[in-house]
């Protein structure tokens, strides 16, 4: 189990976070009353990423860098002990690959293999901040406010959708999807410790509950630093002489 959340772990930036990042031509900002929600334009990203996962198959804590470079280039390294990368991973563009040292096994493929078609600066904008809600074909959309904070309810997909927006970040601290059915919790997507950097904020922690799944996914973020400049010699993968080379869909049928 602990083999295979050390892969899925890098995975769930991309395969995971495409179901809880929803995205929308008519976000929350339009509908209360034109009320601005800035972004950060990220441009660079690197810093430190704690995963924990919390499963019925047991509890694992691992850490990751992650280096980011716009419009689309992204590496992920998982480290094992004394901060040895175990597991590292390479997007440029639509190229993916995913290189795990102690087994010399190269995985190839290509991002659409994923999951819906995205760009890595969406996926990272709509993860860490929240970005974007689904209401463009919502239904029975609702707004409600405190001193605080903005809720929205509305149905979709046959299902009901609960989010809190902070007034003061613009952040995306909590959206739920229940069941229409029994009122229980589907997914639950939550980001605390928010951070100011410059005239901007971002959570120190963004959580991931997934019923199906049966497990809650914890990304608790440190030392990161926005839009400073990163050698782009990191988004390439330096390999030995000999390796094995495996196709990401027959690598991803193996982790079934």
């Amino acid at each position: 189990m602990l083999r295979k959340f050390l892969i899925l772990s890098v995975l769930v930036f991309f395969t995971g976070c495409n179901r809880y990042y929803y995205t929308s031509t008519l976000s929350p900002a339009a509908l209360m009353d034109r009320q601005d929600q800035p972004q950060a334009e990220i441009r660079s990203l690197q810093g430190w990423v704690k995963v924990q996962l919390q499963s019925s198959a047991g509890n694992y804590i691992l850490a990751q860098k992650i280096y980011y470079s716009a419009p689309n280039r992204l590496r992920l390294e998982i480290a094992g002990i004394l901060g040895i990368s175990v597991v590292m991973v390479v997007i440029d563009q639509d190229d993916f690959q995913l290189f795990i040292p102690v087994r010399n096994i190269l995985v190839k493929g290509k991002t659409n293999e994923l999951g819906p078609a995205f760009t890595i600066n969406d996926l990272l904008q709509g993860f860490i901040y929240g970005a974007r809600l689904d209401l463009e074909q919502g239904q029975d959309i609702s707004i409600t406010e405190n001193s605080k904070a903005y809720k929205i309810t509305w149905l979709a997909a046959g299902q009901q959708n609960l989010a809190w927006i902070n007034k003061a970040t613009k952040v995306i601290t909590r959206h739920e999807v229940r069941s229409l059915r029994t009122k229980e919790a589907i997914r639950i997507v939550e980001r605390a410790g928010i951070i100011k950097v410059g005239d901007n904020y971002y959570p120190g922690l963004v959580s991931v509950y997934d019923r199906d799944l049966r497990q809650k996914v914890t990304f608790k973020f440190s030392g990161l630093s926005f839009n400073q400049a990163i050698d782009q010699d990191l988004f390439k993968l330096k390999l030995p002489v000999a390796y094995e080379e495996k196709k990401l869909s027959d690598f991803l049928q193996g982790l079934q």
